[in-house]
């Protein structure tokens, strides 16, 4: 097997909650080597993330409160390149694990604090979950109908975008350190993450002076244009048709050719009659038959997948980027691929999750310990 592009890099993930997990995983994909830092356990009551975030990662138990813990923990800072922990603000401070007190065992680490609103500011100590953080970011503000309440997204976006984020600001740190040698301590709010993902939008607001509302931008249903449409099965289709061209290309296959040079009407009522004209047009028929029709003719048509519909689709399936569970490997699932495809440095599936604790031992032994100490200090570590 060619050797992985982070083949090298050492991870301590502290972690175990949020976008720690998903950066993990990803950084994992391509050789990093994640090691999982778990605390002992509650009466067998585990608190862990799916399998498929926890791929490609190892496991250890370590009771941190312990002075043999602390001492395996000193040890293990040593030797990785980058500390990942996602406590509150203060607390990595109050159990000597912040950058100030790890930056002396071992002067170029990268510690980074993963939080959803930051170390600082009047709301870093709030408690909050992703719904939070996106309202936070006006992200349910500008989801739903014109006249109907906010919306909730339908995945946990500060989570899911905040992992690919805090990879590439641990990737950004690592850049900084092959070229300087300097560690550094990274402040990552999973806030900032939506508020960039908003910044167009926020950037018009600035502009404008105007906050605009639900159902009243292009990206949220204003135009017929760009737009989802229920059709005759109850499934739907999502029209992007941005460009002039596609639009009139559209506008000529589904019957409404006088709609090609009003792509913008002048006024809410044309604009309401034409996604109205479009609605009724696409409940004549099945999603499929549209999809049929339209998908491939430069008309920015797709189908609404379910989830379901999504693990099976033959377009995720053919590029790898939902991957059958047989061919990666024995005892695998199904599962979402690599996030990104390098042609020379791919990334691969090389472990299942494994189990809490599972590699304390050889990490131990990686570590310096000798064979004859390691059970003793493996049960004492690994239990309150």
């Amino acid at each position: 097997m060619a050797k992985l592009p982070l083949d090298g890099i050492k991870i301590l993930d502290l972690a175990r909650l949020g976008p720690g997990p998903h950066a993990s995983q990803i950084l994992g994909d391509f050789g990093a080597d994640i090691i999982k830092v778990e605390p002992p356990s509650r009466g067998g009551i585990e608190l862990t993330m799916p399998d498929v975030l926890r791929r490609n990662t190892r496991s250890m138990r370590l009771n941190l409160k312990k002075p043999e813990g602390r001492a395996v923990f000193e040890k293990l800072v040593q030797q990785v390149d980058v500390v990942v922990e996602g406590f509150r603000p203060g607390v990595a401070a109050k159990l000597g694990m912040d950058y100030h007190t790890l930056s002396k065992l071992k002067p170029d680490i990268i510690c980074v604090s993963l939080s959803g609103l930051g170390q600082e500011g009047p709301y870093s100590l709030v408690a909050a979950h992703d719904l939070n953080y996106q309202s936070l970011a006006g992200i349910p503000h500008m989801t739903g109908d014109r006249n109907g309440p906010p919306k909730i997204p339908g995945n946990a976006i500060a989570d899911d975008a905040g992992g690919i984020s805090a990879a590439l600001s641990i990737m950004i740190a690592m850049f900084h350190k092959e070229r300087t040698g300097e560690g550094q301590y990274v402040d990552f709010a999973m806030v900032d993450t939506l508020l960039n993902m908003m910044l167009l939008q926020l950037n018009e607001v600035h502009e404008s002076g105007e906050s605009p509302q639900r159902g009243e931008t292009t990206l949220s249903g204003k135009y017929a244009f760009y737009n989802i449409y229920e059709c005759a099965d109850g499934k739907s289709v999502s029209l992007g048709t941005f460009e002039p061209w596609f639009w009139k290309k559209l506008c000529d296959l589904i019957g409404v050719p006088e709609f090609a040079d009003r792509q913008y009407p002048e006024t809410e009522h044309e604009a309401e009659a034409q996604k109205h004209t479009l609605r009724e047009i696409f409940l004549t028929r099945t999603r499929n038959e549209w999809v049929a029709e339209l998908m491939f003719e430069d008309t920015c048509v797709t189908p609404v997948l379910s989830l379901d519909e999504v693990m099976a689709d033959r377009h995720h399936r053919e590029r790898g980027a939902i991957l059958a569970g047989s061919d990666i490997g024995k005892g695998f699932a199904d599962q979402v691929g690599m996030i990104y495809k390098f042609s020379k440095t791919p990334g691969s599936i090389r472990r299942q999750a494994p189990q809490t604790g599972a590699d304390t031992a050889d990490i131990l032994r990686e570590i310096g310990y000798e064979d004859d100490t390691i059970a003793a200090l493996e049960t004492a570590i690994s239990t309150f």
